[in-house]
């Protein structure tokens, strides 16, 4: 597993890598009111997401080794199609009732059509990671995850220096490769490992799963509210430029949250594969410590860069990024620890503790945003962020002490945690390099 777990970070560590190139190539030729525009059609995309995955998201994870994978693959794809036209519908509607300075808060306008069609591949593209996810393939869906970002920045440095395209859409064409090319090898992939595809027993398996979805979806919906819903606030009252600034704040600390992330996606794997609770429990102590230390690490390297470099960087119409990160650093910490927090719940089959987390967190957000916005800025909504992380956090931690009568002091890092990293690392390190899909 840790082998897993340290090839997951690798890949989302140069992922991240990644991220910062692209982020470099938007502030410097797009400017920040596109990246006020791509912060909105990304998340547009993620709440159509969403949706998406009541059918196609992380249930297929917890069910891929427990049923066959067609009862799961082909009600995925048809939720897909139904998902885009009702949405489509929605914009229609929405055209016809609302005016447009409405839609623009939302939907930007003109990219309506880019915003179905992203979502709509996305769709495919998830739907295979999370099966091979669930198949515990970590190494095809590293390599896949590795492969969208590539094709995604390979396409937007060609629109960008060679069709000297510098609108909003040559970041775009890049997205549609990315999600492209990864939905497509993505399901040879899967294909290639699913055996015969028996559609059987299938509406038991589609309740079952809408069952499992239904309450880890909303539990992502208020996710989503907590960490996003800023973005729409900010701009309606300080406009596109602002949210450019903003949001490239937050890209820059998406390089931090792959270490949680990461681990989260092995623990998950890990746990929904097993019935053994206490191990479970274990597990999630022992990665909890891991991810802490390891994200307030690289948080401290962040904070430590000057000012000047991030102007350098990002150019000066960036330079309030440092303050929004220096914001958003408890609210990172607190990440790190929700990220695994949730995925033990998921594993186990319990996501409803991280629905009512949520909640929790997204009466902070509704208390503190239409408050700190306004008078502070997008640093207001920093703030914001960081008290519903903390909030949501809070939550999670009492539920798993009062489930698994952990003691507070499991959780304390101390030298035995470190010796056992250090026999694990040396242990895997002697391994065969097999591949992880053998």
């Amino acid at each position: 597993m840790l082998k897993k777990i340290i090839g997951t970070t690798g890949t989302r560590i140069l992922n991240a890598g990644f991220a910062l190139i692209i982020l470099y190539l938007i502030t410097n030729y797009i400017g920040s009111e596109g990246m006020g525009i791509i912060g909105l059609i990304i998340l547009d995309i993620t709440i159509i997401q969403l949706v998406i995955d009541l059918i196609a998201g992380s249930a297929l994870i917890y069910y891929a080794s427990r049923t066959n994978l067609g009862s799961l693959l082909i009600p995925a794809y048809l939720w897909i199609a139904v998902v885009i036209i009702i949405f489509t519908g929605v914009f229609m509607i929405g055209n016809t009732i609302f005016p447009p300075s409405v839609i623009e808060i939302i939907v930007p306008d003109g990219y309506a059509n880019h915003i179905l069609f992203l979502a709509l591949i996305s769709g495919f593209m998830v739907t295979h990671y999370n099966l091979l996810l669930g198949k515990k393939r970590i190494k095809t869906y590293n390599i896949l995850f590795t492969l969208q970002i590539s094709m995604m920045l390979a396409v937007f440095m060609y629109q960008l220096f060679a069709v000297n395209n510098t609108d909003v859409e040559a970041y775009l064409y890049g997205l549609y490769f990315g999600y492209g090319s990864a939905a497509v090898v993505g399901f040879v992939a899967v294909i290639y490992k699913a055996g015969q595809l028996n559609l059987s027993e299938w509406q038991a398996t589609v309740r079952k799963v809408l069952n499992y979805g239904m309450v880890t979806q909303l539990a992502n919906i208020l996710n989503i509210g907590n960490n996003r819903v800023s973005f729409y606030i900010i701009r309606y009252f300080l406009g596109l430029n602002i949210l450019g600034i903003y949001n490239a704040g937050i890209q820059l600390t998406e390089g931090l949250r792959v270490i949680g992330q990461s681990i989260a996606v092995v623990q998950f794997s890990t746990i929904s594969n097993t019935n053994e609770y206490e191990y479970a429990r274990t597990l999630t102590i022992k990665l909890m410590k891991l991810s802490v230390l390891l994200t307030g690490f690289a948080l401290l390297v962040l904070i430590l860069i000057p000012e000047d470099v991030y102007s350098l960087l990002l150019t000066k119409d960036f330079s309030g990024v440092k303050p929004i990160v220096i914001a958003l650093s408890p609210g990172l910490i607190a990440l790190a620890i929700n990220n695994v927090f949730s995925h033990y719940f998921s594993g186990i089959g319990n996501p409803k503790i991280n629905l009512h987390a949520k909640i929790t967190g997204l009466i902070f957000t509704l208390t503190l945003i239409f408050i700190l916005i306004p008078a502070f800025g997008y640093i207001g909504a920093a703030i914001t962020a960081s008290v519903s992380y903390t909030a949501t956090v809070i939550h999670q931690y009492i539920v798993f002490k009062k489930q698994t009568h952990t003691r507070f002091g499991e959780w304390i890092p101390v030298k035995q945690d470190l010796i056992d990293f250090k026999i694990i690392v040396q242990s895997a390190l002697k391994r065969d390099n097999k591949s992880d899909d053998n």
